[in-house]
């Protein structure tokens, strides 16, 4: 199944070598672009949207909701990983196993990477397990997860429909899982890998991005907010 690839960047430093292994390993993905036009005018893409930066969330949301008008699902990717040759076609076959499960509707399904929360990141393992050809033997199968970071993911029109990006930048992955959660849907983690730079889309300040969201969550998502920050 073909889907395309959206990207929302702000300053655009890896967006070149990103583009460059979309162009190599996915040429069959249409890639669908948003950022400012100083930074993205010169790069090659099926579908783009000019516009300053504002947050990770609203960014996404325009992007997203441009390509989902387009096709009925698409591939969220950050602006700073690099596909292997193989990151599309096993996010895919994985999608397709867990549209085929009954437990819970398809919400996001993530690839790995090497700069992730736990549940994705192949440096770390939950499980009783030793490096086998240098990776862990639980990296070859899918997983259900609470939350994941759409560093490069899947998700259906269906489920974007139901619960949009809030306007956060740090935060904006959870509230979405967790709303989608509420409506009866399920997150897994793909056997899909990319490399990721780490942080480079939203920056490195943890402590100022943590203190910029928490308003916004203890007005709107008040439970949340206690549950991750309170208990």
């Amino acid at each position: 199944m073909i889907c395309p690839i959206v990207i929302a960047t702000v300053k655009g430093h890896g967006l070149a070598v990103l583009l460059e292994s979309i162009k190599q390993y996915a040429p069959e993905c249409p890639v669908y672009l948003r950022g400012p036009e100083s930074v993205i005018e010169n790069f090659q893409a099926d579908f783009k949207i000019y516009g300053q930066p504002r947050n990770f969330g609203e960014d996404y949301n325009e992007i997203i909701e441009a390509a989902l008008k387009d096709w009925s699902s698409c591939i969220v990717a950050n602006d700073d990983i690099v596909l292997t040759p193989t990151s599309v076609k096993v996010l895919m076959e994985d999608v397709a196993i867990v549209r085929t499960m009954n437990s819970y509707k398809a919400g996001w399904v993530a690839a790995r990477c090497d700069a992730a929360r736990p549940c994705q990141n192949v440096r770390i393992t939950d499980q009783p397990e030793k490096l086998n050809f240098y990776k862990f033997p639980s990296e070859a199968h899918i997983k259900l997860v609470q939350e994941i970071s759409p560093i490069f993911a899947w998700i259906s029109s269906d489920a974007f429909e139901e619960a949009k990006f809030p306007p956060l930048n740090w935060y904006s992955d959870d509230v979405h899982c967790m709303d989608l959660i509420q409506k009866g849907y399920g997150h897994y983690v793909s056997a899909s890998y990319v490399h990721h730079i780490g942080s480079n889309t939203i920056g490195f300040d943890a402590q100022k991005l943590h203190e910029d969201a928490l308003p916004w969550l203890r007005e709107n998502r008040p439970s949340y907010a206690s549950a991750w920050f309170d208990s």
